[in-house]
């Protein structure tokens, strides 16, 4: 028993470090930062507790077959810890200089309109599908303008961007840095979805755009 202190210490700061990286890893911003408190926490009472099992009963004794268990662990975290650095995954993000959004010349609206948090209601978000280009109009901009205190999110289906939680009144703008398309949707109501399809045109081509509308760029 009087080694118990240091394993749950033990569990608590894996459990604590896993949580962070699940906070960091693609989990939607709506509950990101509660999510980050609760690991954060975690992890330093573990530290805490483990300290105190080691000060009081020393390290434990562990058999050969709980030493390679061990042994195998660490590799393995070594490893996965070593990949997500080099990929910039999950808090190691952090560390990956980007270059700075930069709002494009034209921004485009997308209205959430009064009763989309109604599953029979088939206009949502509006326009649904828009095609946008780089340089030209790839900042997009979602108003919620709901009558009820109603709040929506604008979600990326594989988490590449989350808006969170926005109510009426509100708005979020996100630009986009590379073509593709991207489809979204709203979490608290899965059957508002929209469609945002990136072009990519030369450099040329954007001037010849901005041009005809008589915008400048960098406006």
């Amino acid at each position: 028993m009087e080694h118990t202190a240091t394993w749950v210490g033990l569990t608590m700061i894996l459990l604590g470090v896993a949580g962070v990286f699940l906070t960091y890893s693609g989990v939607s911003s709506t509950f990101i930062h509660g999510m980050q408190a609760i690991s954060a926490l975690l992890l330093l009472l573990g530290i805490m507790v483990f300290a105190g099992g080691i000060s009081r009963g020393g390290f434990p004794r562990i058999s050969a077959a709980q030493l390679s268990a061990i042994g195998v662990a660490a590799y393995t975290s070594a490893a996965l810890l070593t990949i997500a650095a080099t990929t910039y995954y999950g808090p190691f993000a952090l560390l990956k200089s980007e270059e700075p959004f930069t709002v494009s010349p034209i921004k485009v609206i997308i209205d959430i309109v009064p009763g989309s948090w109604d599953p029979q209601q088939p206009d949502n978000y509006i326009p649904k599908n828009v095609r946008v280009v780089l340089g030209v109009n790839n900042t997009v901009v979602w108003i919620n303008k709901e009558t009820l205190d109603v709040a929506h999110t604008v979600t990326h289906d594989n988490r590449l961007f989350d808006s969170g939680l926005f109510g009426p009144g509100m708005n979020w703008t996100y630009t986009f840095r590379e073509a593709g398309e991207f489809r979204y949707h709203c979490i608290p109501h899965p059957w508002m979805r929209g469609l945002v399809v990136v072009e990519k045109l030369s450099p040329e081509k954007v001037a010849e755009i901005l041009e005809s509308l008589g915008v400048a760029k960098g406006e």
